[in-house]
This record gives C-alpha cells, sequence and structure tokens, in this order.
C-alpha cells in the first residue's frame, strides 16, 4: 500500500476533479470526468465517474493505480448522513482506502478549506449551483443556499440559463424589452424558431448541465452591453450577497469581526469581471464588511488537504505553499478586490 499518497475529489452537476497528493505537498497527477452530483445522475454513474477520474489522475501521473493512505470527497449532493453513506459505500466498492480512511462532505467544506486555508472567513460556491458557507475563528459554522434548482440556487449558471430562456420568452411575446439573448437562446438550442422552445425544454427535456451552460449567453451579452443580460448579472449577485449576509448573520464570530473575507468559487469565476464587479458592488451594499480576495487554493486540493488529517498528516503552512506553487487551475478561482 502507499502510505504517501492522499486524495482530494470536487465533485459538482457538471464536472468531478480528482488530485493525488503526496502527504509532503507534492500534487502527483489530476484528472476529471462527469458529474459528481448523484442527486443528479445517480449513485452508480457517480461511482463510474470516480472511477475514471481516479485512473485519469494515475495516468498523469505515470504511475499505476494503487490504494491510497486517505481520501476525502466534497460533493454537490451532500446533505444528510443518509447522503455520506452512500458516498461512502460507492468508494468503499472501488477499493483504494481502508473504510476509516474515507471522508465526505459538502462541496462548500472543501471550498473553504482550499480558499482560505483553514482560517475564519466565508466562501461562496457560484457554478452550477450556488450555496455559501463561513466558519469563524472558534470553529462556528454557517450556511445558506444549496437548495437544489426547483426551489432556489440563485446567481448559479443554472439560473442564469435559466433567466436567459425567459428574457428571450419575454421579448419575443412583447412583455420584456428586446435583447441579444433572444438570437442567442435561439441559436445555443438550435430552434427553428422561439415557439420551438417547448419542445426542447418540456417535451425532450434538458438537463441540468444544460441548462446551465447557457449562462455563457448571459455574461456574453453583458459584456456586450445588453442591459437585460446587465440587470440578470445583477439580481444574481445581489442574490448571492444576501447569502453571504445570512452566513454571517448566523456565525457570532464573522458577524462582530471588522472584516470579513470572501472567497468565491465554481465555474462562474472564470466569466471574469462582468460576474465579479456586479458581486462586489452587491457585497458592498448588503454586507459592507465583506471582502472579496483571491482563494488560496481550489476545492479539490482543499479536499486533499482533509484527506491528509485523515491519514494523520495535519497539512503545515510549507505544504499549503507547496500545493500553491503546483496548482493547476483550470479557470480563476476568486479574486482580489
Amino acid at each position: 500500500m502507499n502510505h504517501q499518497v492522499v486524495i482530494g475529489v470536487d465533485g459538482g452537476g457538471t464536472r468531478l476533479r480528482v488530485a493525488l497528493v503526496a502527504l509532503d505537498g507534492a500534487l502527483i497527477g489530476t484528472g476529471e470526468s462527469g458529474s459528481g452530483n448523484y442527486h443528479d445522475v445517480g449513485a452508480d454513474i457517480v461511482r463510474a465517474n470516480l472511477a475514471q477520474a481516479i485512473a485519469a489522475a494515475w495516468a498523469d501521473a505515470g504511475m499505476p493505480a494503487q490504494p491510497v493512505s486517505g481520501i476525502f470527497l466534497g460533493l454537490g449532493s451532500i446533505v444528510t448522513p443518509e447522503d455520506r453513506a452512500t458516498i461512502r459505500n460507492l468508494v468503499q466498492d472501488l477499493e483504494i482506502v481502508a473504510p476509516d480512511r474515507i471522508g465526505v462532505d459538502h462541496d462548500l467544506r472543501i471550498a473553504h478549506m482550499g480558499g482560505l486555508a483553514g482560517a475564519a472567513g466565508v466562501v461562496l460556491i457560484a457554478g452550477t449551483g450556488s450555496s455559501c458557507y463561513g466558519r469563524d475563528a472558534q470553529g462556528r459554522t454557517g450556511l445558506a443556499g444549496g437548495w437544489g434548482p426547483t426551489l432556489d440556487d440563485p446567481g448559479s449558471s443554472f439560473w442564469l440559463g435559466r433567466q436567459a430562456m425567459i428574457a428571450a420568452i419575454r421579448a419575443f411575446d412583447g412583455r420584456g424589452p428586446a435583447t441579444k439573448l433572444s438570437a442567442l437562446v435561439t441559436d445555443a438550442l438550435e430552434l427553428p424558431g422561439l415557439r420551438h422552445i417547448l419542445r426542447v425544454v418540456e417535451l425532450q427535456g434538458l438537463a441540468r448541465s444544460e441548462v446551465a451552460a447557457l449562462a455563457r449567453l448571459v455574461t456574453t451579452a453583458a459584456a456586450e452591453g445588453d442591459a437585460v443580460a446587465l440587470a440578470i448579472m445583477g439580481r444574481g449577485a445581489e442574490e448571492l450577497a444576501l447569502m453571504v449576509r445570512a452566513v454571517a448573520e448566523q456565525v457570532e464570530g464573522l458577524a462582530l469581526s471588522g472584516r470579513i473575507p470572501v472567497v468565491v468559487t465554481g465555474g462562474l469565476t472564470s466569466a471574469g469581471s462582468i460576474f465579479l464587479d456586479p458581486l462586489d458592488q452587491a457585497l458592498a451594499e448588503i454586507v459592507p464588511q465583506a471582502q472579496l480576495q483571491a482563494a488560496v487554493l481550489p476545492p479539490v486540493l482543499g479536499a486533499a488537504l482533509l484527506a491528509m488529517e485523515l491519514a494523520g498528516e495535519p497539512c503545515s503552512p510549507a505544504v499549503i505553499n507547496q500545493l500553491a506553487s503546483a496548482d493547476p487551475r483550470p479557470e480563476p478561482v476568486g479574486a482580489a478586490r
């Protein structure tokens, strides 16, 4: 057994990422595959995606797959003890680690660990879904959002994609202003005309990831100055800021602090200033103590740090620095504001 390597896993509604990390902080290999949200795709598919991503990481490392000394999974579907048990069971099926070295929690936990390197503050996820988690210096925590696309997820990629379609049909009817989103939605869904959107949405059906992919239409139109798209981005930013305020009010140590560090992660950060600028403005108005800052590490490496703790090797500043220097993140994670 290789007692010197742990696995960190970050699984969202669109992608599942894996990092192989040595206990000295060396990043050995990375891999990714499809969805890591078993509420969306089922446990069997998540098991297959996890196995595929781990195999890809070992291939990236140029090493044969082998058992490791710890694994921590932060997944977007983890809410209840039953959820944790489901994921623990599917990891045990892979026979890669001892059962007592498997850690499972929501994706906010690993985003916080990576983004703030264990320090007090708030992490905000704006990816396929949206959610917020805070922790103060005394270890008290708070949580907001994460209720899924049917009930919530404002400001997320799914929410933006849905708003793009709503704006297009409202403009078509004359109930809303003209917008570039009309043509963008028609083209993206390959519709002969906007009237055909019901066939695609209701008859054929759009997966959560397919709706989330339409978020880029909103960020593109907003970057080109489209007033409707800019308004959508503004509303989404306000909703995300309300999550931060809710968490700050739940956690006594954060509410009493003079400054609340906020790290943002998730796919929408790749949109850059068209996403971060309205968020910064909304935070200034709704949570004046909040201050956006760049993440130290991405969530997948936060998961690796938690896996190290399971292996009996709590991370040190030297390990964090080494991981930060090797971080291969595929898109920006937060920003210093």
